[in-house]
């Protein structure tokens, strides 16, 4: 029996294997509770944390629904249907970085206030005295009556009003404005008409009312100025107002030639006067260097000259040995590297005055070892720092022309000038006319105006051209040779009787190896 039952439990062994990971199990159990038993009783296990799902509701406010329908009802910004151009004030990111005493400056009038922005500040009011002395003689040298021209303004009131900063216009009412642009525009008018030569102004407060005059925050709309002298009977005003903003324009264009486009203010058309009488005076210029591009380009004698050129000068040698070194650069994607008026002089690079003050007359010719740069002339004296200024925050502004001619300019002439000696050149060449006396303070104005200015390339293709030039290696050791040995007519007639005395020695010893 004994037997038998001992087959029986192999039997069932056999049939019922018990796996290994059970047989682990069994271990790992058994370990376990002879743990516990050691260590004490065996702590309760945790209640497992059931999660909940809490939907919260949350109530958008009115205030929050404002905000979506204003992105709903969002639309791209047009232009203003006034049918004057707006007066704005300078924007917010040419004042960052400004001192309160270089707004003051620069950007506020400091004798007289025209419109609304400056208007009653302790400083500005013994000019408010004189306006009604300049209203008076202007009227009557016009034959108008007082009565028919404010009736003239006021009727156009609510054009005035859009033309500038609401918060501005808030404390005055329409009779009040009405009387200020009469008083303002009358004064400008008769400034303009005498060229500043007003009796009861000294000459230090005409000197300050010319740049005043120019300041973004102390304009008057030119339609406010137009209702004013549109019915004067003798003085034809608008070839008065161009004679006046062309003083200091010294390319002796008259003032039939500068058209009045229909301007926003005074300061906008100081800047058609600057680009050359029209807007697109830019455009023009690259539309012109464009097609004498074209032209080139078409013209096979220039192809050949122009092959011609580069063979003689080693640019042909140079492409190979970059090639075969793997040197060659990407001219596509290239950085403009020359810099400054003296870099430019040392690769061959000369000066000339372009003939007119017109910030658009810009011209680059490149000859074989030799280039010229043609600028526009300017004055430079204490009025030339705020107006540029106040033509930069102009450009800024959202009404404002989309070219940024005059902030390129600037930005064009700040690459060339860093230094007193690069003042010096262009004075030598009668570019610039220097009337602050230290050409170090000039170099100092130019720096100062670009300070944090974005300089978007207007003159683009004529930087193009000068670094082409600039790049070529042959025409910096042409001209340096040129300035170091043939500076002066002294070492050029001695470089002439040097060659004559080798060609004569050459001679005689022809003929005396001949005869022998």
């Amino acid at each position: 029996m004994v037997e038998s039952n001992s087959m029986e439990a192999k039997q069932k062994l056999i049939e019922k294997p018990v796996p290994l990971s059970g047989i682990r199990q069994q271990r790992a159990s058994s370990w376990r509770e002879d743990c516990d038993q050691t260590e004490g009783p065996k702590p309760e296990p945790e209640p497992e944390i059931e999660e909940h799902r809490i939907d919260v509701i949350v109530e958008i406010s009115d205030r929050v629904k404002n905000w979506i329908g204003s992105v709903g009802n969002a639309k791209e910004r047009t232009p203003s249907q006034n049918p004057w151009p707006s007066i704005p004030k300078v924007p917010d990111q040419i004042l960052r970085g400004t001192t309160p005493s270089d707004f003051k400056k620069f950007y506020e009038p400091r004798v007289i206030s025209f419109g609304p922005y400056h208007h009653g500040k302790p400083h500005l009011q013994s000019m408010e005295k004189i306006k009604p002395l300049c209203a008076k003689e202007f009227l009557a040298a016009s034959h108008q009556s007082i009565e028919d021209v404010y009736k003239k303004i006021e009727s156009n009131i609510e054009a005035v009003r859009k033309c500038y900063d609401t918060n501005a216009m808030n404390e005055y009412d329409d009779e009040t404005l009405a009387w200020m642009m009469l008083l303002d525009g009358c004064f400008i008018l008769q400034f303009i008409l005498f060229k500043g030569n007003i009796q009861v102004l000294r000459e230090h407060q005409i000197c300050f009312v010319q740049v005043d005059l120019f300041l973004l925050e102390n304009q008057l709309p030119f339609g406010v100025l137009q209702l004013i002298f549109e019915g004067a009977r003798v003085i034809t005003m608008k070839d008065r107002i161009k004679e006046f903003i062309n003083i200091g324009m010294s390319d002796g264009t008259s003032a039939s030639e500068m058209p009045l486009e229909k301007p926003a203010h005074l300061l906008d058309l100081l800047r058609s006067a600057f680009l050359g009488s029209s807007r697109g005076g830019d455009k023009k210029m690259i539309s012109k260097q464009q097609e004498q591009k074209a032209a080139n380009n078409n013209n096979i004698t220039h192809h050949c000259w122009r092959m011609m050129k580069e063979f003689l000068s080693f640019q042909c040698l140079f492409q190979m040995i970059r090639r075969l070194f793997g040197l060659s650069q990407d001219n596509n994607n290239q950085w403009k590297t020359f810099r400054y008026i003296r870099e430019l002089k040392a690769a061959g690079i000369r000066f000339q005055p372009s003939g007119t003050s017109f910030l658009t007359d810009i011209s680059f010719k490149s000859h074989f070892f030799y280039a010229y740069l043609k600028l526009p002339f300017l004055i430079i004296d204490d009025s030339t720092k705020p107006k540029f200024l106040n033509l930069v925050a102009y450009e800024m502004c959202p009404d404002a022309p989309k070219d940024y001619t005059v902030s390129s300019f600037l930005c064009f002439l700040d690459d060339l000038i860093d230094h007193p000696d690069d003042v010096k050149e262009l004075r030598s060449k009668k570019i610039l006319y220097n009337s602050l006396g230290s050409d170090r303070e000039v170099a100092r104005i130019f720096n100062e105006i670009t300070d944090g200015l974005v300089n978007l390339d207007v003159y683009e293709d004529v930087k193009d051209d000068i670094q082409k030039h600039y790049d070529k290696i042959v025409n910096t050791w042409i001209a340096q040779a040129l300035h170091d040995h043939f500076s002066s007519p002294w070492t050029f007639m001695a470089f002439i009787a040097a060659v004559f005395i080798i060609i004569v020695a050459v001679v005689r010893t022809y003929y005396t190896i001949a005869d022998n």
